[in-house]
């Protein structure tokens, strides 16, 4: 757990990073409640004297830390530290409304944690600095590109449309009433941190089905990217769709390779492949299009990020 305590937010942190120690195979009971599969980790395990390239990971709006595992764990096989955070007021387990729309504070949680890891006694010295990447999935997708250099307007246009500045699903439910246009607590984290989102130390970034769109207007708001950016999304994503979302990142940002999925592929694709459990309480996340492989749709998202990753790492 790491704790920022200049903006009073703490940030659980797990790391991953590869290792020669055996795992023990265990008889486990699968956790009833559970609503995607989990990995198989070895807790504290041995890390080989050598440096290895670092990735960063930002979860999508009202997730967690373990949200991407099924990359994570091919990307630490594949010989990579892989770091991932909850993002304060904004993850499964802590949702606070104001944080669900102070999207930019997320890229200030990526660098402070970043910070902290490099001056980790036991893995800080076993990272090699010049080949750190950025992962995101959805609001974690917009995350990675602010710390590219994009920069988000928060103010609502004169054409836009209420649907495209909806609450997500995710959002918690709240009897407080919040003017989120004028609210000062919002303002004043803008006013405060909108310019420092970028980060240099991140040389590369993979981001899947990105968010946020809305607030991306002009490529005056990117022509601080210099890193380059690989966008993956399903033209089936009715959460973020494409052509206000990823598109639109695409025409905008100068850096970006692009791939997408087919009609069917949505949203919740890059999450976890789901339980039995998972599918009864929760399918809107954990059912996909019948025509569509979990399992498959990841496997191909990885080599695209390893190719990606291994070009500009």
């Amino acid at each position: 757990m790491f704790v920022d305590e200049t903006r009073k937010r703490p940030l659980p942190t797990e790391i991953w990073y590869p290792t020669s120690d055996t795992l023990v195979k265990k008889e486990r009971k699968e956790n009833q409640k559970e609503l995607f599969k989990t990995i198989e980790t070895i807790p504290n395990a041995t890390i080989t004297n050598e440096k290895f390239p670092l990735l960063i990971i930002s979860h999508g709006t009202g997730g967690n830390r373990f949200s991407l595992t099924w990359f994570i764990e091919r990307m630490v096989k594949e010989g990579y530290i892989v770091v991932s955070l909850d993002h304060y007021g904004n993850s499964t387990f802590n949702k606070i409304p104001r944080e669900f729309v102070k999207w930019w504070e997320r890229a200030i949680d990526v660098q402070y944690v970043l910070t902290q890891v490099l001056k980790d006694k036991k893995i800080g010295t076993k990272i090699d600095t010049s080949r750190i990447g950025g992962v995101g999935f959805s609001l974690g997708g917009y995350t990675n590109i602010a710390l590219a250099g994009g920069y988000v307007d928060r103010a609502i246009r004169e054409n836009e449309k209420a649907e495209d500045r909806k609450m997500p699903a995710e959002f918690p439910e709240t009897d407080e009433i919040i003017d989120f246009e004028n609210d000062s607590l919002i303002v004043l984290s803008y006013n405060k941190y909108k310019n420092y989102v970028k980060e240099d130390r991140i040389k590369a970034f993979f981001v899947m089905a990105p968010a946020i769109g809305f607030g991306f207007h002009s490529k005056n708001q990117t022509d601080k990217i210099t890193a380059p950016i690989f966008i993956v999304a399903g033209k089936g994503d009715l959460v973020a769709p494409v052509k206000n979302n990823a598109q639109k990142y695409h025409s905008l940002i100068k850096t970006t390779k692009i791939h997408f999925f087919d009609k069917n592929v949505g949203h919740y694709v890059f999450l976890n492949e789901p339980t039995e459990f998972g599918k009864e309480v929760a399918p809107e996340i954990t059912i996909d299009n019948p025509s569509v492989d979990r399992k498959k749709i990841h496997e191909e998202t990885l080599k695209l990020a390893l190719e990606f990753f291994k070009n500009t790492l």
